[in-house]
């Protein structure tokens, strides 16, 4: 009897384990990851369906992370026969575009299958993107290494004016970081957000190890806001970015996503539009390379571009990110954001994509598009001892700002090119034939699929058509850039003791500078002395009790700062 007790309670011990068992199972066979990858997938939601509040965010990240394990390009590393030229654009370039990537018609058709199987699952998919609707707020990824310039972020972005609750997305932490996001973030509504504590159920799915481009994706993923500015942690606002979602204001209001331009000419190999399903190659005049550093995103009508930016990236470090720039500048995910934009526009406009559009609120996807500024970056540096010039940052400009000059470009040149045709109009009679002959020409419909639909119709039309007017005159306020991208010293006091960081510069007396050299521009920007105020600001966050961890650095930003600015 005892030996049967015995193993009666270890059958039952069998039984209880045994769910466990077939679950981790169940999810580390390729099955259910090919469950998720075959045509046949769960009806879209019907119109009268609703977005689910509810959804639980952990099923969410199992069903995201499945989906991209399912779909994954299972290839060697893309290999890229040299470096793309790294050409500042300008609207009348003229080489060819450069083809440095081989591929295997095997390799290229499993690229195909790929991109396919996951566009495929868009429309469902991006359903239930979490986040809270009718809401907007400011992203931003940081870790324990990088959590110093996010600090500055959010320093910058309160002088600016802004009144948008800040995320910052944790990729790692540490015990002053802690402290931080505990006792200093919420006196600025400003939240950490640990990525961990949304994944902590879901191992062994979540298996990959993610390099620091990648996290953007997941950060845009991971906010709450329904309505995004996403900032790199070095990117700060000088301006007050939040008239950018005001309603009615353009171009956010019709497009849901506006992206800002880099320095350079683009590099994406035509292999990468061929394997995204044979979209058009565009030409590099139309526009310049995308600058990730900040964006803007209304994620109900953008779920779907989103998600495909996020699958380029989860493929990026051995594909997607070599495809997009061929090795040339900035290479990283700098390109999948507008390059996710740009191809399902262009499947949607060839009949093979339909956007994931009826299950929107009223009033919330009237309009879809993108709208890419075109007002290119400026670069302000500082001058230090022996004249030695460096590069602060770069800054971009107000995309409200920018939509107006690009307008009145724009009805400017119809202007001129009407008047052109009233002077140049043929007599009366000769007239009455061209117009004739134009009638009997013209096809009843020259593009029947851009108006196929309701959801077709309610695309605005995007920005690329400037690449066929490259000589408009645009003069842009040049006191309306908004955004200091301040990637060419990173703006962190953590590393102020660090000589190699260019926090502190002197002048030939050897007397500490400023980082942004003579304050009466910033003053005549903005209207305040901002530096000073970062500093101010910054002094009081090192220097406070439980941050005596940087005893040494607050001792060193006291001694800077009285130096140069009192």
């Amino acid at each position: 009897m005892p030996a049967a007790r015995s193993l009666s309670r270890g059958a039952k011990y069998l039984l209880l384990a045994l769910p466990l068992f077939l679950i981790f199972a169940y999810i580390n066979t390729n099955d259910y990851a090919r469950f998720f990858a075959r045509p046949a997938l769960p009806a879209a939601p019907a119109a009268s369906d609703r977005r689910p509040e509810n959804h639980d965010p952990t099923d969410w990240w199992l069903e995201f992370f499945t989906r991209l394990r399912a779909t994954r390009v299972d290839l060697p590393p893309t290999v890229v026969d040299g470096r793309a030229r790294g050409d500042n654009w300008r609207p009348d370039i003229d080489y060819a575009r450069p083809e440095l990537i081989r591929l295997t018609a095997a390799a290229e058709a499993k690229f195909r299958r790929s991109h396919a199987d996951f566009v495929q699952q868009l429309s469902e998919f991006a359903h239930h993107l979490p986040y809270q609707a009718d809401t907007t707020g400011i992203v931003t990824t940081a870790g324990a290494t990088s959590f110093g310039q996010a600090v500055s972020l959010v320093l910058l972005t309160r002088q600016s004016g802004s009144r948008l609750p800040i995320e910052i997305v944790l990729d790692s932490s540490a015990a002053w970081v802690d402290f931080l996001c505990a006792h200093e973030m919420p006196r600025h509504n400003a939240t950490c957000v640990r990525i961990g504590d949304l994944w902590a159920k879901l191992h062994p799915v979540i298996t990959a190890r993610f390099e620091r481009f990648q996290w953007k994706s997941i950060a845009l993923l991971a906010s709450t806001f329904q309505n995004v500015l996403f900032l790199d942690a070095d990117c700060f606002p000088a301006l007050n970015p939040d008239p950018i979602f005001d309603k009615g204001a353009e171009p956010f209001t019709s497009a849901g996503f506006i992206t800002w331009p880099d320095f350079w000419t683009p590099s994406a190999s035509s292999v990468f539009y061929r394997v995204a399903g044979d979209v058009d190659v565009p030409p590099l005049t139309a526009r310049a390379t995308s600058e990730s550093g900040v964006m803007v995103y209304d994620k109900a009508r953008h779920a779907d571009t989103l998600l495909l930016a996020a699958y380029y990236n989860y493929n990026g470090p051995a594909h997607f990110y070599t495809m997009l720039t061929q090795r040339a500048p900035g290479e990283g995910d700098k390109e999948t954001f507008l390059q996710a934009a740009l191809v399902l526009d262009a499947l949607r406009r060839k009949g093979v994509y339909r956007p994931p559009t009826k299950w929107m609120r009223p009033g919330v996807g009237v309009k879809k598009g993108y709208w890419d500024v075109k007002t290119m970056p400026n670069v302000h540096g500082r001058t230090a001892k022996e004249k030695k010039w460096r590069g602060m940052f770069m800054q971009q400009m107000d995309p409200m700002e920018d939509y107006r000059v690009v307008m009145a470009a724009v009805e400017d040149a119809n202007m001129k090119a009407k008047a052109k045709m009233e002077a140049d109009k043929p007599s009366h009679k000769t007239s009455q034939q061209h117009a004739r002959q134009r009638r009997e020409s013209r096809p009843s419909d020259p593009n029947p699929q851009d108006h196929d639909d309701s959801t077709t119709a309610a695309y605005l039309t995007d920005s690329s058509f400037l690449a066929t007017t490259g000589n408009l005159t645009m003069t842009p306020n040049r006191a309306r850039y908004m955004f200091y991208h301040h990637n060419g010293i990173k703006p962190d006091f953590t590393r102020i003791l660090d000589p190699a960081s260019g926090i502190v510069a002197v002048d030939d007396t050897g007397r500490p500078i400023r980082m942004w050299g003579d304050p009466a521009w910033i003053m005549a920007r903005t209207g305040r002395d901002v530096e000073k105020l970062w500093w101010e600001a910054s002094v009081r966050v090192y220097c406070q009790q439980g941050m005596e961890q940087w005893g040494a650095v607050c001792a060193e930003m006291r001694r800077v700062y009285e130096a140069v600015y009192l």
